[in-house]
């Protein structure tokens, strides 16, 4: 019986897990703890010494609070023996209860450059990061935009500093081209690059969700921008130095699926550009 849960089912642990082919246990830790992790929170289970980094929250360590956590979902779900164990049984029963999304976020892509990275390879990490949280990215239109020489010059290279709130100014003359999306979605540009150097800029004008992605970003650049978008400029950290999380300070140096953590998920889940499902 495979995993169908989009938290679940592209985690090869959890997969080995529902095969009956690991446990996971005091001990265990990694990614596919946090997710665990994360799940259980999400069912209304407190884990307060599990979830005190602000890089890597929950922590992926299946200790002691984790293992009477587990125990709390098994009492809720017998015949489940209350071993404390994610064996098969319990994880099916985890991914019975997680099997739909429950927000989704729209992206339209605009685009003045060519990426290094493949659009498939970006679009595709993009909404596996989000779907690990029970979080669907649709793509809801793509546009090469066709502009004049001059614009195309002037705007391919953002000289503009980039900043929370962009009204003027380079920025705001790239985010108003092409077809304009609905103040719930998100707009993607793609250009050539920055300068000074970035990578991406989660910056847009207020009651325009936008971002601006340069073509040497990586495939989790989008993610990141647009993770950005949804958390605002009142959240902090802004960033985090840890390769784990997906608002790492850079994305050159993720390596792996990137996470976020239980603070960053409650409010990129409050956000106007993610709903529900």
């Amino acid at each position: 019986m495979p995993l169908v849960s989009p938290r679940f089912s592209t985690e090869s642990e959890l997969v080995k897990v529902e095969g009956g082919q690991l446990l996971l246990k005091n001990g265990s830790r990694g990614r596919h703890v946090h997710l665990v992790q994360m799940a259980l929170l999400d069912l209304g289970f407190a884990m307060p010494r599990s979830t005190t980094s602000q890089s890597f929250s929950p922590d992926g360590i299946y200790g002691s609070e984790t293992t009477e956590t587990v125990r709390a979902l098994q009492r809720s779900a017998p015949p489940l023996a209350t071993d404390g164990i994610i064996g098969q049984h319990t994880m099916r029963e985890l991914d019975r209860r997680m099997t739909r999304f429950t927000h989704r976020v729209g992206l339209h892509f605009r685009s003045i450059a060519l990426t290094n990275v493949t659009f498939d390879q970006i679009l595709s990490s993009t909404q596996a990061v989000y779907a690990q949280y029970g979080i669907r990215v649709d793509m809801m239109n793509g546009e090469s935009l066709g502009l004049e020489p001059g614009d195309q010059t002037r705007l391919e290279q953002v000289d503009q500093q980039c900043n929370w709130v962009l009204s003027t100014g380079e920025f705001n003359d790239l985010h108003s081209r092409g077809t304009a999306a609905p103040a719930t979605d998100v707009l993607v540009y793609f250009i050539r690059s920055f300068n000074p150097q970035l990578n991406g800029c989660g910056g847009h004008a207020a009651g325009r969700p936008a971002c601006t992605v340069a073509a040497t970003g990586t495939q989790w650049t989008v993610a990141h921008e647009i993770g950005h978008v949804m958390l605002g400029q009142a959240f902090a950290p802004v960033h985090v130095n840890d390769t784990r999380n997906l608002m790492n300070t850079t994305t050159a140096t993720i390596t792996s699926m990137p996470t976020l953590t239980e603070k960053q998920l409650r409010q990129v889940r409050a956000s106007i550009v993610c709903r529900a499902a």
